[in-house]
């Protein structure tokens, strides 16, 4: 009987490390997603203002330096 409380305490500890490492492993992957989301959202931005920049200077309105142009 001894034994299978001994067996019984030791799943029990095995359940709450993995339950903890799993609660940890979730905050990582929602810590992570939210860097996902952020650094997609910024390379829209920076997508948006080539595309602009782009179509300022096939319009002519803008006279960029020639390493510029060489550039984009």
């Amino acid at each position: 009987m001894a034994d299978s409380n001994e067996r019984r305490e030791e799943l029990d500890e095995r359940v709450t490390e993995l339950e903890s490492l799993f609660t940890h492993l979730e905050q990582k992957v929602s810590d992570l997603d939210g860097v996902v989301v952020d650094g997609h959202k910024k390379v829209e931005e920076l997508s948006d203002k080539v595309d602009h920049l782009e179509k300022k200077m096939e319009s002519g309105k803008h006279d960029f330096p020639d390493e510029i142009r060489d550039l984009l």
